[in-house]
């Protein structure tokens, strides 16, 4: 009781007051009792309850309070507010005075998919009064104030309710953007702006709401067990693509696209489409120029100056949509065709105008545009091989250029009966061993969506496999002592701290935080899957069986050798080839990368950057009220 009051005030007041409404005894000064039963949360709480309760040290009160517990617990009576079942229920009441069907099914309310739309359409209805300009910057603006800015981006964060008090559903940033980036430039109302705002908002939030998808509580996805892990995995997702955008810092892109293709494919392409990597990585030069945390819009003949004509007009078609196309498809939240604005960075206006909805979006817009532009005549092989060294190329470029070089690289070593293995890095020093495993899997729309299953497999494909594999690696460094490479090289342990990071090439979202990780390790630790024949992605989970199989093998020889199986997540650690980029920044030794990494401590915000912002800020707190007189 003392965790969940300390701090919190009106919740204090209100649990005083519920616990005084069934413990008997005087409960005000002129005798009267108060009256029996819980507290309405909207009910202003008595300034003076505590005067009003019985101490507890009183010679019967605990015994009095323990019966009463334990008669609720036979009645299922329990006088306490639940936020999230109250936001829920309020959203769910509001939608169904609108006029749709609303049915209950597993303990959640239900819409018909052609439900969703309809109210997606009248969001997109009272969105298009105002205008696509009007109504990004309005976005931009609500996400700004409501979330942290730093790196070059909008460090989107669950928020959780204090206590057991109340709080409104948070606005879904992210369903109000994709539906807004459909819109034509100007409103066809856009003098009332200010009301059909906020009906767009209303029925946004309280649509998300009533999905429930969103958390209430830290612990809301502690414990998964292996029955609710696909489901919890989804609504994790889900989650992200309806509260928070896909992006990364501007300024890294030209890096990005440069490391990533090298120059080996500049001469095709300039001779195939007029334009290759090199401009490519140049618009992302020119854009963070005029780009801004906030939507812009800049003529076309700023961007075009930095350019031959010939080769800008070449490239407008492959990075810009034109007023009115992207997401024309966009229906619905659960939709997997519809979010396509992820895939160019701007949007060409009629008026020979561009709008840049916000500098952290473009990163990885401009990458998807020359990435696609790139694969048109590749074969999925070559695609797949790129997408894999390529990771791996921009991991040893962030470590190299912080003055780290790896012991181990692409190193295999053999398992007798079971073939070999490999570790993609390995950095060490006196104190640290880093085991580093690079993926190239990509979040997918299915997954960004709430498609069943989609979610798990892009899990398991990222960050899970990763952390299979780097296991192993640890299992044989402590039980053996060392191991020993095919080249002659050898990895000893000799008890240093190992970190297990996995690297991903874009960012997964809430899905590759560790504390995700941690949530589900025990759930990991005795599922298993299955699907139908012809179900289209067999391949990829035959793929999680076998890395279930081999985490369970190896967390099983761990604790063998006396490991503590609660210790596993800890030493994890994840991010996105970006977010590493910003992570790395200033670092001195990998002592301080593996603190920045893999720090025992979480903010329960599912955000990798916002976490090392949290602690960045925390640390600074601290140095400042020591150095202070």
């Amino acid at each position: 009781m003392a965790n969940v009051l300390d701090g919190v005030s009106e919740p204090i007041a209100e649990a005083l007051n519920n616990i005084a409404a069934c413990l008997p005894g005087v409960a005000k000064p002129d005798g009267k009792r108060i009256q029996s039963g819980s507290v309405q949360p909207s009910t202003a709480p008595s300034p003076d309850v505590t005067a009003f309760v019985r101490t507890l040290n009183h010679e019967s009160a605990w015994l009095e309070a323990m019966t009463i517990g334990r008669a609720f617990t036979v009645l299922k009576h329990f006088p306490f507010s639940n936020p999230r079942t109250r936001a829920v229920a309020d959203a769910a009441t509001r939608i169904k005075q609108l006029g749709y069907a609303i049915s209950i099914r597993s303990g959640r309310y239900q819409l018909r998919p052609a439900s969703i739309e309809n109210i997606v359409g009248e969001i997109w209805k009272c969105l298009h009064r105002m205008g696509c300009l009007n109504a990004l910057k309005r976005i931009m603006q609500v996400a700004l104030e409501t979330q942290e800015y730093a790196y070059e981006q909008i460090l989107f964060s669950r928020k959780y309710t204090n206590g057991i008090g109340y709080r409104h559903p948070a606005i879904p940033i992210g369903l109000l953007y994709n539906i807004a980036v459909k819109l034509p430039a100007r409103g066809s109302n856009e003098r009332n702006a200010k009301s059909f705002w906020e009906k767009a908002v209303s029925l946004a939030r309280d649509l998300v709401a009533m999905l429930d998808l969103e958390p209430y509580s830290q612990f809301t996805f502690l414990g998964l067990d292996a029955r609710s892990l696909e489901d919890g995995l989804r609504e994790v997702a889900h989650y992200d693509h309806c509260f928070s955008l896909r992006q990364w810092h501007l300024s890294f892109t030209p890096q990005f696209l440069t490391i990533f293709f090298g120059d080996g494919f500049n001469a095709d392409m300039k001779q195939r489409i007029g334009w290759d990597i090199a401009d490519a990585a140049q618009l992302a030069q020119v854009l963070s120029v005029h780009a801004r945390p906030g939507t812009q819009v800049v003529p076309i003949q700023l961007l075009e100056n930095s350019f031959e004509q010939r080769v800008f007009s070449s490239m407008l078609p492959f990075f810009a949509h034109r007023e009115g196309e992207p997401n024309k498809n966009y229906r619905s939240l659960f939709g997997t065709e519809g979010p396509d604005i992820i895939f160019k960075p701007l949007i060409q206006l009629k008026g020979n105008n561009i709008v840049l909805p916000t500098a952290s979006v473009l990163g990885p817009a401009l990458f998807e545009a020359a990435f696609a532009a790139w694969k048109a005549d590749k074969t999925a092989k070559e695609i797949s091989h790129l997408r894999g060294e390529a990771a791996e190329r921009l991991t040893k470029y962030l470590f190299a250029k912080h003055g780290f070089r790896p012991c181990c690289e692409n190193a295999h070593y053999d398992l007798g009966d079971k073939g070999a293995s490999e570790c993609d890095f390995v950095f060490e020093d006196e104190e640290n061993i880093i085991l580093v495993e690079c993926k190239a899997k990509a979040l997918t729309r299915g997954a960004m969506t709430g498609t069943q299953g989609d979610a798990l497999l892009d899990f398991a494909g990222g960050l899970f496999a990763s952390q299979a594999q780097a296991l192993r690696h640890e299992r044989i460094l402590r039980s053996v002592g060392a191991i020993h490479f095919r080249d002659g090289t050898v990895l000893e342990f000799r008890d240093r701290h190992i970190t297990r990071l996995s690297v991903t090439l874009l960012d997964h979202g809430a899905l590759q935080e560790r504390l995700m990780l941690r949530n589900v390790y025990n759930a990991l630790l005795t599922a298993q899957f299955t699907c139908d024949a012809s179900y289209t992605k067999k391949k990829q989970v035959d793929e999680l069986n076998a890395n279930l199989r081999l985490f369970r093998e190896e967390t099983s020889l761990l604790v063998a050798a006396g490991h503590d199986i609660n210790a596993h997540p800890l030493n994890a650690a994840s991010a996105s080839v970006a977010q590493l980029d910003v992570l790395m920044e200033g670092v001195q030794s990998l002592a301080e990368l593996r603190s920045r990494l893999s720090t025992p401590m979480t903010f329960s915000t599912y955000n990798v950057l916002l976490e090392y912002f949290y602690r960045q800020k925390m640390i600074s707190q601290v140095q400042t009220t020591m150095n202070s007189p």
